[in-house]
């Protein structure tokens, strides 16, 4: 019990700390929240584009997300220990049967659950192939809802640096955009398309 409550209140105070950092140098911005169910089971599906995609993600939604993050990122000895408290789920491609099975586990206990396609964070401005992974995993009711992240190249957190400079005392414009959710099943390369779609959404 004393673990547990331990557990809790250093989550709550990470993640304290978190908001109050990147709300300093960073401006977020969120279209069609309205299309995450409150109750039911959600993939979220979309692109990767920083180290800190999970914040940018979990900051406007008061469901915790589960995140799958690649096993070998998820083995880091300075960082496992805080990812192993996290509930993250780690998945290999050479390994990945039990990585389903815990995801579609939780799915059917009505959780959200994000998922990366593309596989690793992106090094250009373009949305990378998607892989289809996420179509292996029985999902039961869950609804699949598209994202895209707007907004993070040049940080200090994405790997592609962009052209455009910047006032460094000026803050970070960052825009999400969930698309309409999904029920029926819905193809890797389709899906591309969607979040595609998102990204030439204007404001």
């Amino acid at each position: 019990m004393k673990k547990a409550l331990f557990k809790n209140y250093f989550i709550m105070a990470a993640w304290k700390l978190f908001e109050i950092f990147f709300k300093i140098r960073y401006r977020f911005h969120y279209i069609g929240l309205e299309n995450i169910p409150k109750e039911r089971a959600v993939m979220l599906l979309g692109n990767h584009v920083s180290w800190i995609d999970w914040f940018i993600l979990q900051l406007p939604v008061k469901r915790r997300i589960n995140y799958v993050i690649d096993k070998d990122i998820y083995k880091w000895r300075l960082f496992n220990w805080a990812f192993r408290m996290a509930e993250l789920i780690p998945v290999s491609k050479k390994a990945s049967k039990d990585s389903f099975i815990e995801t579609s586990k939780r799915l059917k206990n009505g959780r959200i659950i994000a998922i990366f396609p593309e596989g690793e964070i992106s090094k250009s401005a373009n949305i990378a192939k998607f892989y289809r992974g996420y179509q292996y995993i029985d999902r039961g009711d869950a609804v699949i809802v598209p994202f895209h992240i707007d907004g993070v190249f040049g940080s200090l957190f994405a790997r592609h640096k962009g052209d455009a400079k910047r006032c460094f005392l000026k803050k970070r414009e960052i825009t999400v955009r969930f698309g309409e959710a999904i029920a029926e099943d819905i193809k890797a390369d389709q899906l591309r398309e969607r979040v595609i779609k998102l990204k030439r959404m204007r404001i």
